[in-house]
């Protein structure tokens, strides 16, 4: 029987559609949602032909205001001027429909980020080739009058048809007036080009400047700007501090160059391609068609080991019931059928909504490697794993689940190959949860209580800590619960590539409370450290260094030693451990132990190859009916607020489905409603200072203002806070006694909060 939107979830990649998701969208008929912001959603969907595109929309009730529905039309009209081997392709779009949407070509790969974390860094002619494609996909942006402005590793996915820049949620016309431009204030710290940081109009050198960093984490595995929070990214940024230490001599200079704190010292996109392009073939073609020509050549000769990431047209067909679960289950055995690629990763697709997701344009139907089959990279990743586990053959596809994933069989392979072949199945897979436990060596311990005059069994009880790691490859989301950035945490978690840090809400009265105060993160934490890869990697590096053995008379059991790393009170702690991994009889690891000099770790798998549903932290209720509150997240820009003298409020989006666009969107009624009163209505005030307001009936943000009597708070107090943004469920409408105060419910989360800067 064929598999109907009901019995099959989404296809790898895309997260099920939620009440009130249309089913068609135009000429497409929607699959899954690939992301979701505060302007819009994105989707996957089909066209006629099958092929697979996103479907970008704004959120009806922004349709219905002049000023969001003409923003959309430029963005459609600036993006069909696109015309890249690395950018955009808008397919269609219709501005003047009841929910405006356009279309893009879906894009099945990796953000840069996730590929050189999963497979290291690119080494020689590829890597020149990443950086002649992205520099191209400037190149023909700048040259249609578009400044990017987002530039940075999330918007960058390595595809099989080779790198494409996506996510076009802030860019604008080049030379664009900042006292006009509503994107002017913000960017991705670590990324955004120092004059971004003193207000200037749009320019190309911004982009270029992004583009050095690229490239040097493309060669290094590092950000050129380090780890830290903003204002210290900020500052190096400023003050020119990069390392591109490791960046191969004959792309350096152009590096350096691009990331020149003075923009008139930078090379333009346009003679970066020059330089990059390999020498003109014997007709001497110059121009436009010499660089297509030149970097189609240096893709086909030198883009290896870029798979599609799991992604499948027929699995999206099949979410639709649109073909039999069947035909997707043909069997593959050995090295010869079998694509080239990595670990898993999440497609992107379309036009961006700065939800995180990596979202932007790229080829419709991107091809899967040469003999890869209706398995697409889900085979291709293991195929090619630095283990070798093509060569060894030591995998076949059995059958499709009846949850559309695969279901690896080992065949034949040594040790070492089994335990990469389990990292694969990990990191493949739909998502997994772990519980981990980890204390103190008795030897260390009894070290401590020596120095100490403590008890060894005290020594051992406090430093035991118990966290549970969940993973979620929809939702390009890992959270670990438990105090692993501090004492006083609760949870952390990486979203679609933003980093989120919780903790328990301090009580107080009223509904809206101060933001919880932000905190640093230690030095080298970031992203990347709360990932996947802190339970995938161990088992892979385990299986690359070799010498893995099979425990005696322990079926499915083995040693070896890797280096392990773990966080520890927020901080980053990498050691070589001794590993025990046990694997069940599928192949999945079902517990592995590391023994360092100081730790005992234990990871016991509860799920493998399973769909694990993530939600914000946020909605969380703890004893007492509580909340956990961020305090760590995104940080979008700055706003002035506050009497007698202006202060500087950092805003922070700190919800899961907030994207800083919005953030900023409403911070700056709160900062300035001039021209904007329609879109604040009053809810309530508290006391004699507090007010409450709702931003386009959708948004409750509180502030310390009286309305009531126009009284202003006596200038030797402190300035009264800001407080955090909550979505509006419902109103009451407004009577002739409450003419000018009704209430609303409001959900508890937490979607923007403010930090007053010292």
């Amino acid at each position: 029987m064929s598999p109907t939107p009901d019995t099959v979830p989404p296809p790898h990649g895309l997260s099920p559609l939620e009440a009130g998701d249309p089913a068609t969208i135009g000429p497409y008929r929607v699959v899954g949602r690939i992301g979701a912001g505060g302007m819009g959603a994105v989707f996957g969907a089909l066209d006629g032909q099958g092929v697979c595109v996103a479907v970008k929309t704004v959120h009806a009730d922004f349709a219905g205001r002049p000023r969001f529905r003409e923003a959309f039309a430029r963005e459609v009209e600036m993006l069909g001027r696109a015309d890249g081997i690395s950018t955009a392709r808008l397919h269609a779009a219709d501005t003047e429909a009841t929910v405006p949407w356009l279309a893009f070509d879906y894009v099945a790969g990796r953000d840069l980020r996730r590929h050189v974390r999963a497979f290291g860094p690119l080494e020689g002619d590829m890597l020149r080739t990443f950086a002649l494609g992205t520099a191209e996909g400037l190149a023909a942006l700048h040259a249609a009058g578009i400044a990017h402005r987002d530039i940075k590793p999330g918007n960058v996915i390595l595809s099989p048809g080779g790198p494409k820049i996506v996510d076009f949620g802030i860019a604008v016309d080049i030379g664009t007036d900042r006292t006009t431009d509503a994107s002017a204030s913000y960017g991705t710290p670590g990324w955004s080009a120092p004059e971004r940081y003193t207000g200037v109009s749009a320019d190309p050198a911004a982009d270029v400047f992004a583009w050095g960093g690229l490239v040097t984490l493309a060669a290094t595995r590092r950000a050129p700007f380090g780890t830290g929070d903003a204002g210290e990214l900020a500052r190096r940024v400023r003050q020119g501090e990069y390392d591109v230490t490791g960046v191969p001599e004959e792309l350096r200079g152009l590096v350096e160059a691009a990331l020149s704190v003075d923009p008139l010292r930078r090379p333009t996109s346009e003679e970066l391609v020059r330089a990059l392009l390999p020498e003109a073939e014997p007709d001497g073609r110059t121009g436009g068609g010499a660089v297509t020509d030149g970097l189609r050549r240096m893709l086909r000769d030198y883009w290896r080991g870029v798979d599609d990431a799991g992604h499948d047209s027929g699995r999206w067909a099949a979410a639709l019931g649109a073909v039999s679960a069947a035909g997707l289950g043909a069997s593959v055995v050995g090295a010869g059928a079998l694509g080239t690629g990595g670990s898993a990763g999440t497609g992107a697709a379309g036009a961006g909504t700065g939800a995180g997701g990596s979202v932007g344009a790229g080829t419709a139907t991107a091809s899967a490697s040469a003999g890869s089959g209706t398995t697409g990279g889900l085979l291709s990743a293991v195929a090619t794993s630095k283990a070798g586990l093509a060569a060894a053959g030591v995998l076949a596809v059995a059958a499709v689940a009846a949850g559309g994933y695969v279901v690896y069989e080992q065949v034949v392979g040594g040790p070492s190959e089994r335990v990469a072949a389990a990292a694969s199945l990990l990191e493949e897979g739909p998502g997994f949860t772990a519980r981990v436990t980890r204390s103190y060596t008795r030897e260390h311990a009894e070290r401590v209580a020596e120095e100490t005059g403590q008890p060894v069994e005290a020594v051992l009880e406090e430093s035991r800590a118990e966290e549970e790691y969940l993973y979620s490859a929809a939702d390009q989301s890992f959270l670990i619960r438990g105090a692993a950035m501090g004492p006083d945490t609760t949870a952390v978690a990486s979203h679609q590539g933003e980093l989120y840090v919780y903790a328990p809400q301090e009580e107080s009265f009223g509904m809206f409370r101060e933001s919880p105060q932000r905190i640093e993160l230690s030095p080298g934490v970031g992203p990347d450290s709360v990932a996947a890869t802190l339970v995938t990697q161990p088992l892979r590096a385990m299986a690359e260094a070799g010498g893995v053995e099979r425990v005696s008379g322990e079926d499915g059991v083995y040693r070896g030693t890797t280096p392990f790393g773990f966080l520890d009170e927020g901080a980053l702690i990498e050691t070589e451990a001794s590993a025990r991994v046990e694997l069940d009889g599928e192949g999945a690891p079902s517990r592995a132990r590391y023994d360092t000099e100081q730790w005992e770790v234990l990871v016991d798998f509860e799920e493998t190859n399973a769909q694990v549903a993530l939600e914000d932290p946020q909605m969380t209720v703890v004893e007492g009916g509580g909340h956990w509150g961020v305090v760590y997240a995104p940080l979008c820009g700055t706003i002035l607020s506050g009497w007698p003298t202006q202060e500087v409020w950092d805003v922070q989006a700190s919800g899961w489905d907030i994207d800083c666009a919005y953030a900023m969107d409403v911070a700056g009624v709160l900062e300035d409603v001039t021209g904007q009163e329609d879109r604040r209505v009053y809810l309530y005030g508290r006391f004699s200072r507090s007010t409450t307001r709702a931003i386009d009936e959708r948004m409750a943000c509180g502030d310390g203002w009286d309305i009531d009597t126009g009284e202003a708070p006596d200038p030797s107090e402190n300035v009264i806070p800001l407080y955090p943004c909550k979505p509006i469920t419902d109103f009451t409408e407004p009577t002739e006694e409450t003419p000018e105060f009704y209430d609303a419910e409001i959900v508890p989360m937490t979607l923007i909060d403010f930090h007053e800067r010292a």
